[in-house]
């Protein structure tokens, strides 16, 4: 017996609690807090988000090395964003140039371009300059002004070379980067009188994914 009225006992103060609950002004109040830890969680998650980003984004380049980069390109070093490009350069700047070779003993053009598109942008491309000129003919421009980082830029060495013969990657500031013979893996001039007589067309892969 004193069971059963123990049980009718607790239904009646479930029963008036819940009452109260759904049809008091409480109700307003707790669904509105509610509603603000959800906004506050959310912006704290985003917050961790960006903060998770910002770190891996930071954490490729040293000070030293982000200096040594803007001075290479001769600009800040708030310029020099996309730090995990810069840092699969520096660990291949100064490979020597070889023909055929794909590797840091040595690497030619269109091999090393290979090599940082899937290092870093996770983009293959194949193997030789020119089928890396013909992988979208869409993409081709040929106005130097319009030239963003990332950008393939195509050149034909020997005026007997059919279309193109050697193939760089665009950084910023006029300045490109390929493994040109004999130097090897560098930074260079795009604007200097050399390249700009044997300057072809430019191609962005990148937006195309």
């Amino acid at each position: 017996m004193k069971i059963k009225l123990l049980f009718l006992l607790l239904i009646v103060l479930f029963t008036s609690c819940g009452k109260k609950t759904y049809n008091g002004t409480d109700y307003l109040y707790y669904k509105n807090e509610m509603a603000k830890a959800k906004e506050q969680q959310k912006a704290t998650e985003n917050t961790k988000i960006e903060e998770v980003k910002n770190n891996e984004q930071s954490s490729y380049l040293t000070k030293e090395e982000k200096l040594k980069f803007a001075t290479l390109l001769e600009t800040s070093e708030e310029n020099i964003k996309n730090e995990k490009l810069y840092a699969t350069i520096n660990e291949w700047l100064g490979v020597p140039y070889l023909w055929g070779g794909n590797s840091k003993k040595g690497i030619d053009c269109s091999a090393f371009v290979q090599q940082v598109y899937e290092d870093v942008y996770d983009h293959s491309l194949p193997r030789t300059s020119i089928e890396q000129f013909y992988e979208d003919t869409k993409a081709h421009f040929q106005d130097q002004q319009y030239l963003e980082e990332g950008d393939l830029i195509f050149f034909r060495l020997r005026h007997k070379d059919k279309v193109v013969s050697h193939v760089g990657i665009y950084l910023q500031n006029g300045k490109f980067l390929g493994s040109n013979s004999p130097r090897g893996v560098e930074i260079v001039d795009l604007n200097s009188v050399y390249w700009q007589d044997k300057y072809v067309a430019s191609s962005r892969l990148l937006n195309n994914q």
